[in-house]
């Protein structure tokens, strides 16, 4: 196995990328936070067209993931996500000087450019400056900053807030924040990022690795897994005020889950570092998160909804990092193809948060049970078995960090 270099300037790397991934989930999903306020009088927005216009990025993620990936192969990581988030903050201004609901969906579609590019690029990102089982650590961090960081203080922040432009505002400034830190902190990374090969045509970068059948596997698997997670995102509170008649009670126990997926995300991968194979981990986590998310809703409210709740987020946690390393892990990708690989897992990833949340789990969940709280936790339950499922199709030996030999730090 080859000795992989480590640089120093890699923790200036991963901060740059947890800042710059919480500040984009709160302009994203503040919209969710202030949903009264975005569907009130003064906006004039339906039900589906709110929904309409909080997804829309997700949709940029299917369409774009894979361009942001092959890009990124072919030019550098620095040059898409300075691209990426310039087009997004072009979406987050247009959403301040205008309420009516083209601009808005326009503007969230525009949004989704920078979290397109750096979900395509996430495990490439890691691979290079964090090689061997530090891998996945990194990768369970980054994640930290979407879930305990920018979705917590979206889903707080947005209620308190007195109007949708002053939402709007919040989040144009986070979009303008993120563009300046990765043009003043970003940094190709110093051994090359293309395995120090020449750079090869965009199509032929595709043309190799669609021809691996793990890509495609390891695509399913996340757009199983993230559209389970984004079902738990849109329903869980709404269901726990339901199921409690106390918004605070529910918030609380929301709150709680994000943490637990924060801790999940971040102390299982340190774990994983003693286990040698990713795909029983992985599958006794979903079968798990599946149980947890039925049980939430099928047992009265009480102690045993919090510790529901709780070890369903960190199921959560345990998935998502290993999910999203799985570019970096499986056999046959090089790792001038990573961001293409990484890439097409993206836009399947967000396929499945815009698809099945919406226009899948809930349609089916109102015909069969009236879309009660439960019938939506099922049908989120069976996405995520369905991304147990996937993953035992990969090699039996898939590892749960990536094969290589750490090096010492170069400064």
């Amino acid at each position: 196995m080859a000795e992989a270099k480590v640089y120093g300037y890699r923790w200036v790397i991963l901060a740059l990328a947890f800042l710059v991934h919480c500040g984009l989930q709160v302009a994203i999903l503040i919209t969710m936070g202030m949903g009264s306020l975005m569907m009130g009088p003064d906006v004039g927005l339906s039900v589906t067209e709110f929904s309409m216009i909080s997804t829309m990025p997700y949709l940029t993620g299917f369409l774009f993931g894979i361009v942001g990936g092959a890009w990124a192969d072919r030019k550098s990581i620095r040059v898409v996500m300075i691209s990426g988030l310039s087009v997004a903050v072009v979406g987050g201004l247009m959403r301040t000087v205008s309420m009516s609901f083209p601009i808005l969906l326009l503007a969230s579609f525009l949004l989704g450019f920078a979290l397109a590019a750096l979900n395509a690029n996430s495990a490439k990102l890691f691979r290079l400056w964090f090689p061997g089982k530090w891998t996945s650590i990194a990768m369970g961090i980054y994640i930290l900053g979407a879930t305990a960081g920018g979705g917590a203080i979206a889903m707080k922040v947005g209620p308190m807030l007195t109007d949708p432009h002053t939402g709007f505002m919040i989040g144009a400034g986070c979009a303008i924040a993120c563009l300046v830190l990765w043009i003043f902190l970003g940094r190709t990374y110093p051994g090359g990022e293309n395995g120090g090969e020449a750079a090869e045509p965009m199509t032929k970068y595709l043309g190799v690795v669609l021809k691996n059948k793990y890509v495609w596997i390891i695509s399913f698997v996340m757009f199983c897994a993230f559209g389970a997670s984004i079902v738990e995102n849109n329903f869980l509170t709404a269901g726990l005020v339901e199921y409690t008649g106390d918004p605070g009670v529910a918030g609380s126990v929301s709150a709680a889950n994000m943490i637990a997926v924060g801790v999940g995300g971040v102390v299982m991968p340190i774990l994983l570092g003693n286990v040698k194979k990713l795909k029983p981990v992985f599958f006794v986590a979903a079968l798990l998160m599946a149980v947890t998310d039925v049980l939430i809703f099928w047992l009265p409210f009480g102690a045993i909804t919090w510790a529901m709740v709780i070890l369903q987020g960190f199921f959560m946690g345990v998935i998502l990092p290993m999910g999203k390393t799985l570019p970096a892990l499986i056999p046959g990708v090089r790792p001038e193809h990573l961001g293409a690989v990484g890439g097409i897992q993206s836009s399947f990833q967000n396929l499945g948060a815009w698809i099945l949340p919406a226009y899948i789990i809930a349609p089916v969940a109102t015909s069969v049970a009236g879309g009660t709280p439960l019938s939506l936790m099922i049908g989120g339950g069976i996405a995520v078995a369905l991304a147990g499922v996937f993953i035992l199709f990969l090699p039996s030996d898939t590892g749960t960090v990536v094969k290589l030999e750490e090096g010492k730090v170069s400064e």
